[in-house]
Order: structure tokens, then sequence, then C-alpha cells
């Protein structure tokens, strides 16, 4: 009964927290001259002394219990997303609206004030400013706890992601019956985004082949308005990659994101997640097992490429490497897990995820009724094209020997400057070049299919989901990584979660859309985000915004996983970085969530910017 006596514990604990806090607003009250705000606050009072502890019976009552969950659940470090607000929130306005209890109007403002609470722990301290970062040395040795990265631990990425709390609201996309969700509180989300300028909460909307055209049009109109948000999700390609891993339809269909975009389902699921690096495995079938970065053996030893003879016996030696370290997540995941409930059981949040309490079992000792465990493919872009590169320059075209790219890459290219070019001409990721996204689906379904393959023992109790991502670290990726088969020098950074390598998209946004739609087929449901960017000119007035809802239907229509769109110029981010002050409020998406541009460290700025250009 240990459990069950926790979870009273806890239970009682927030109710007594928020009779507390009632019982502060009554005394405001009494204290507070103005007769307009003392009704608030006994209002307050009212609501407090309901909820959490009943059920809701008004909109604003809803609005409280959800945020108190979510404001307690962060400070007991257990943060998680809102989920669906305009699905499980919608049915207390509808009422409050029918009965005229609220109009429109004081809706938006209860919404208003929801969504700008988020943003009351926002820092934007002298500290994060770029010209107050002092300088650090990296150390090829400390990663961060995602031992399979490339990612190289740093202060930099630590101030950078200070205002990012893993905060988001799901709005939009199909209903657990398959009938599509959208309502007035969609749009009410939406337009507070949008009015606001805010990072937080995160947002992001569900789209499918019958979201409403307004709906669509109304989502063009937040995104042009910069930060990147809504994200874009596909119903069409996530519903059916989570029905493959055991997902039945119903649950599958009310699918929501964990803090940045990976896919989980809200209320039932015990989450957890690492990223693996595909190039960090291309490096070591080049090179022995061994990181060029960190100077000795992290991976197996698949033989010297030097003799390799064919493009097989290089990608022989990749899913090798591939092969060796799924295993090792997949075996040290299920060996480690349960080791949780005994060192950090939630019991507060087990009493509200589904299978716990039936199970009497902590939702860390295997009591939610999902446990998923998403594989998350690093770095994709750039290792389709330096598969791609080898495949085309060394053995299709003989422009060199293996023997010579092995050195070419060992000096960082010096004095290979012309095997570099030609490596940086082959085809790529992101172009709707038939070869390099041949070889990019053959690189995404080896990696589902090695997962697929090692989970298949644990799938009673555990799933393993594949996706694609970086989050906001593509910096400190690209920082543990080597000189690479694609041109890419050592040090430099990757892409972003599954976007084309920086200047290499030549055809734009179309081909861009395309490529990614070609890599996946309902086999990534963890996710795996195609971030892209548009200048402000290209989506100005009704033309550009239907221009840009044309730009999501082709998104859903070709088969899309994620999506995201930024609209920024890059004159606007060079105007921020010389006159911070008055650019307080532009926003950047960073891989994962949005940032205030001008509290960004100059060298993420200066990532941005390049980007924003399509230039190395």
């Amino acid at each position: 009964h240990a459990f069950l006596d926790a979870v009273d514990v806890v239970l009682q604990g927030v109710i007594d927290y928020a009779a507390r806090l009632a019982a502060h607003c009554e005394r405001e009250a009494a204290a507070c001259s103005d007769p307009d705000r003392a009704a608030e606050l006994a209002e307050m009072a009212v609501n407090l002394r309901q909820v959490p502890a009943g059920p809701a019976r008004t909109y604003w009552q809803a609005l409280q219990s959800v945020w108190l969950l979510h404001m307690i659940f962060h400070a007991t470090m257990n943060g998680n997303a809102i989920g669906r607000l305009d699905q499980f929130a919608w049915p207390y306005l509808r009422d409050d609206l029918a009965a005229g209890r609220l109009d429109l109007e004081r809706a938006a403002e209860l919404t208003d004030c929801f969504c700008l609470k988020f943003n009351e722990r926002a820092a934007a301290t002298e500290e994060l400013r770029p010209e107050n970062r002092e300088a650090e040395d990296l150390d090829p040795l400390a990663r961060t706890r995602h031992y399979t990265s490339s990612q190289i631990a740093g202060r930099r990425d630590r101030l950078d992601a200070t205002n990012h709390w893993l905060q988001n609201v799901v709005v939009g996309g199909l209903t657990p019956e398959g009938e599509d969700g959208t309502n007035p509180l969609t749009y009410l989300l939406l337009e507070s985004y949008r009015r606001h300028q805010m990072t937080n909460p995160l947002l992001t909307l569900r789209l499918h082949r019958a979201s409403p055209e307004p709906l669509v049009r109304y989502a063009c109109e937040v995104l042009k308005e910069g930060g990147g948000m809504p994200a874009l999700f596909n119903d069409e390609q996530l519903v059916p990659a989570l029905e493959r891993i055991g997902i039945p339809t119903r649950d599958a269909r009310d699918y929501t994101n964990d803090g940045c975009w990976e896919v989980i389902i809200p209320g039932r699921t015990d989450f957890g997640f690492q990223r693996l690096s595909l190039m960090l495995c291309l490096e070591w079938a080049l090179h022995r097992g061994v990181s060029r970065i960190a100077g000795f053996a992290q991976g197996i030893d698949t033989g010297d490429p030097r003799a390799f003879t064919c493009y097989d016996d290089v990608w022989r030696a990749f899913l090798a490497q591939l092969d060796a370290m799924v295993q090792r997540v997949v075996r040290d995941v299920v060996e480690t897990l349960n080791d949780r409930h005994s060192i950090a059981p939630v019991p507060l949040l087990s009493a509200l995820i589904d299978g716990a309490i039936e199970s009497r079992r902590d939702m860390t000792a295997g009591g939610a009724r999902y446990r998923t465990f998403a594989l998350l493919a690093e770095s994709a872009a750039h290792a389709i094209d330096a598969l791609a590169a080898i495949k085309k320059v060394i053995f299709d075209d003989q422009r060199a020997t293996m023997a010579e790219l092995c050195d070419a890459l060992d000096t960082n290219f010096v004095g290979y400057t012309a095997l570099r070019n030609a490596l940086l001409a082959a085809p790529k990721y992101g172009n709707d070049d038939p070869y390099a996204d041949a070889v990019g689906r053959a690189l995404i379904d080896a990696f589902t299919e090695t997962i697929a393959r090692h989970a298949r023992a644990h799938e009673d109790g555990l799933r393993f989901p594949a996706g694609v991502g970086t989050f906001s670290w593509y910096i400190g990726i690209g920082e543990g990584l080597g000189a690479s088969a694609d041109g890419r020098l050592a040090g430099e950074p990757v892409a972003p979660n599954f976007s084309p390598a920086l200047g290499r998209d030549r055809l734009g946004i179309p081909g861009a859309i395309l490529s990614y739609a070609a890599m996946h087929n309902a086999n990534l449901p963890a996710g795996g985000p195609l971030d892209l960017r548009l200048n402000r000119s290209l989506v100005e007035g009704e033309e550009g915004t239907g221009r840009m809802a044309a730009l999501l239907r082709t998104f859903v229509e070709t088969g899309g996983n994620m999506l995201t769109l930024t609209v920024v110029d890059a004159e606007e981010l060079r105007a921020a970085q010389r006159d911070p002050e008055s650019y307080r409020s532009l926003r950047v998406r960073m891989g994962g969530w949005c940032a205030y541009f001008t509290m960004l460290g100059r060298e993420q700025q200066d990532h941005h910017i390049r980007r924003q250009e399509g230039r190395l």
C-alpha cells in the first residue's frame, strides 16, 4: 500500500496548498479598496476552494486547475506539457457562453491571462546578453546525458535555454472519434500568442486533410508575426505511425507532445528519449570506431576503411556501427528503467496517469498505460549527404580513393580542396534529388528497422518509437564531430532536426519539403521536424497568406511529419544585434522551442543569420 499512501499524501498536499491560496485571496479581497479587484479576488478564492479538489464548473476554474497543477509539477521537477487545451477546456467555455456567464471578450481575457502566466518566470538578465558572456574552452570529453550524441556540453547551450521550461500547448487536429477538433478556443489560443509575442507556452497546431481553411489561414497570420509558432504537426503521418507501434486508433488520434515536439499520448504515457548520432556512426565506420574529436575508440572496429572497395563496404560498416549503438541503448534502457522508482518516484503525477492507480504502481515502476522511450536520429541530413557523396564521388565517379578520403578527413581537408569541392557538389538532401533522396530513405529505413529489431523482445511493456532531431543543440553537436564526407569541416554546426544542411537546399522550400516527405512513411512516430525560414517579403498581405496556406496544405498532402516556419529577415536580425533594446520582442525558433533573439549568445545569433541567408 506504500504507493497509494504516497498518492494520498501528495493529493492532500495539493488540496491544502489550494486552500492556503484561497485564504490569501480572501484576505486580499477584504483589504482591497477597489471593488472590481476585490470581486476578482473573491472569485479567485471561490475557484481555489473548488479546484483542483473537485471538478471544475466554469472555464475560469478549468484554467485555474490546469495552471495550479502545472505549476506544482514544475516546482517538484516533474515538468510536463499542457497538451490539448482547446479540447479539454472547450466544454467549460462552451457551457459558460451558452449560460451567459461569459462573453467572448471576457473569455479572451481569461485565455490571455492564462497564457501570460507562463511567462512570469522569463529571465532577461544581463548575464544572458551576448556582450556579457565569457568565452569558454571546449572540453571534447564533456558530453550530455545523451552519451550516444556528439554534443559537447557547454555553458552557452545552458544559457540559451534559460527560458525553455517544457510548456507546450497543442491545438486543432483530429478528435479520438476521427472528427476535426477545431473550436473557438483553438482560435482564442492562436490569437493570444499572436497578440502578446510570447515565447511561452510553446504552441503547436495539428493539421490534417480536412482542417478548416479559416484555421489554416489564421495560423499563417500568426506565423507571419515571427517566432516560429505554432509548430505544425501532420495527423496524416503521425496517427498511422503511432498505430504501427501498437497504439490504438482512438489514443493515437489524441496524441500531443512532450516539452519540445516529441510525440506522446497525454495522460497515459511514461516517456523518455535519447539522441543517437548518425554522423558518429559514419565517423566511426571511417575511422575504425575512433572519434576524431575525442581521440579514442567509442564505436566498434569495422575494419580499415582504406581497404573498402565499394559503397556496400561503407554501408555495411555504417550499419554495423548503428546496430551496435542501438543495441547498447536498448539494453541500457531496459536494464535501468525501473531503477527510477526506488530513487525518485512521482506519486502526484502517477495519480493523474491512466494505469497507475489501477495497477497500484508508480508510473516510474511501469504503472502507466504506455511506456515509450524514443530513439532520435541526430545529424541525419549530414549523414545522408556524406553517404551520398561517398557513393557518387568515390565509387560512381572515382574522383578519389577511399584512402584519399580518409586522409582528407584526418587533415580537415587541408591540402584536399579539390576533393572537398567535389564532395560539396555531390547530390544533397533537400533538393528533391532522386539520388540523394534514395540514400536518405535507405538510411531512415535502416534506422527504424534496426530499432524495431532490437525493441521487439520488449514490446509487451516498452515501446521504442523512432524519430529525428537535434533540438536546439546543433552547434554543440557539430563541435563534437570531425570533418565529414559531405564536405563539412570539423566543428561546424549541423542542420537542426531533419532540415537540409545549411546552404545545400538550392531549390528552396519546395525542394526541401519534397525531399523531406520522401524520407519516411509513417515510421517516425516520435516525430522529426523540418525547420524552414521565410523572408517577410514573401508573405506580405493576403497574397502572402495564400502562399503560406498552400505551403501548409502541400506539407500535409505530401506526407510531411512536422514543420516549423520562422518568418524573419536577415537584416532584421542584424539590426537586433546592433540595437537590442529596440528588438526585445524579436523571436526565433530554436529547434524545439522559441527564444528572444537578443537574449541568445552571439554565436547562436550569427548562426541564425547564416541560416536565414542560406549560407555556410
